[in-house]
This record gives structure tokens, C-alpha cells and sequence, in this order.
């Protein structure tokens, strides 16, 4: 979407935090269950890391566009993709959207793309049924 809407590229860490090659440290809960602890890049804390040699105004500059939460939990899960497996698929998906523009550019792809809204019953109606006729 963010590619047809003029966007030059696109922002998914969330999509590869929760993966056991992130570079976050692994860390375990009370519970015994693994888990990287995930922050955004507007973020208090990532905010700070990446301004810590600044000057004093220019930090306080910086920090009026904080947002988002600190930090998160993301708990590893044996079964989830690896980020090998989730870049494959999101690079299919660009790959499939390009074929059903007819583009063979980000340009082309801008330029042909068609994006609607669906409403909640045609995304239900559009759905696989787990029976089949």
C-alpha cells in the first residue's frame, strides 16, 4: 500500500522483532517463556540512544517527536517464520502486486496502481471456507 501511495520504501520492524535473529537480546520471563524486547525507532528510548552525542538543544529538539511505546514483549515462537521466510513472503506479495498492476517498476507500479476500500462483509464474503461445495 505504502509503495502505490507514492512511498519510496517502507518501515516493518515489528514484522522482524519477534524473530529468533533479531538483534535484540534474548531474555526470559517469570514464566519461563523467551522473549525480545521490542521498541520503535520514534521511541523515548531509541530516541535517546541515537542522540546521546548531540548537543543538549539539539536532543531537546529531537525529543518533542517522540511517540509510540517504549518497549514491548515479543515472545519467540518456534513456530513463526524465520526472517528469511517473512522477507520471501513479503517480497512475493510486492512481486504478485506489481504483476496485478502491470508494472515492472516502482514507478509504473505508483502510476497503475488501484487502491480501494473493501467493506467488512466483501472481506467475509472474499474469505476461504474451511468446506468446500
Amino acid at each position: 500500500m505504502g509503495l502505490a501511495a507514492g512511498a519510496a520504501n517502507v518501515m516493518f520492524g515489528s514484522w522482524l522483532a519477534g524473530t529468533y535473529e533479531s538483534a535484540a537480546d534474548t531474555l526470559r520471563d517469570t514464566d519461563g517463556r523467551l522473549y525480545k524486547e521490542s521498541f520503535g525507532m520514534a521511541s523515548n528510548r531509541a530516541v535517546r540512544n541515537r542522540t546521546r552525542t548531540e548537543s543538549a538543544i539539539e536532543r531537546s529538539r529531537k525529543e518533542l517527536f517522540e511517540e509510540g511505546i517504549s518497549s514491548s514483549r515479543m515472545y519467540l515462537d518456534p513456530e513463526r517464520p524465520s526472517v528469511e521466510d517473512i522477507l520471501d513472503q513479503i517480497v512475493a506479495g510486492v512481486r504478485s502486486s506489481f504483476t496485478y498492476a502491470g508494472a515492472a517498476s516502482i514507478e509504473q507500479f505508483r502510476e497503475r496502481a488501484v487502491v480501494g476500500i473493501q467493506s467488512a462483509s466483501g472481506y467475509e464474503e472474499g474469505r476461504p471456507r474451511d468446506t468446500s461445495w
